[in-house]
């Protein structure tokens, strides 16, 4: 497996650039551990909070054309790590107007209420992923 020692994300990407292979042990539980590690250093290394989505997409287009990862094994680390949630991105109120809107007027006009609309208001998807040194 891939120890989190063992690469540092400057060498992470240079492998990617390179397409170079990275040691990783192909057995079941391993490969998804190594790859969680690697998608994790890449998002973060990114402005993911900004940009959920459009991050989502570098990193997924980075390892597939890196080429040792699938699409599908890539799909389920980020579906494993997929938050629903009310505290927006940029990206989102920038994609949904009328979201941001009633956000901007909810703030202005009725702060308090805002915590207690939870259930029926609009949620983004986000990614939450462990830290790794």
């Amino acid at each position: 497996m891939l120890s989190t020692s063992q690469y540092d994300l400057n060498e992470i990407i240079q492998k990617i650039k390179t397409r170079s292979p990275f040691e990783v042990k192909d057995n079941e539980r391993s490969r998804p551990s190594s790859l969680r590690v690697i998608i994790s250093k890449l998002f973060y290394s990114l402005d993911y909070e900004k940009e959920p989505q459009a991050t989502r997409e570098k990193v997924t287009q980075l390892l597939l054309y890196h080429g040792q990862f699938s699409k599908e094994e890539i799909d389920e680390i980020f579906r494993l790590s997929a938050k629903e949630t009310t505290a927006y991105s940029m990206e989102f109120l920038k994609q949904h107007p009328e979201v941001a809107k009633a956000e901007a007027l909810k703030s202005k006009e009725f702060p308090d209420e805002a915590e207690g609309e939870e259930g029926g208001r609009i949620k983004e998807i986000k990614y939450i992923f462990p830290h790794y040194g």
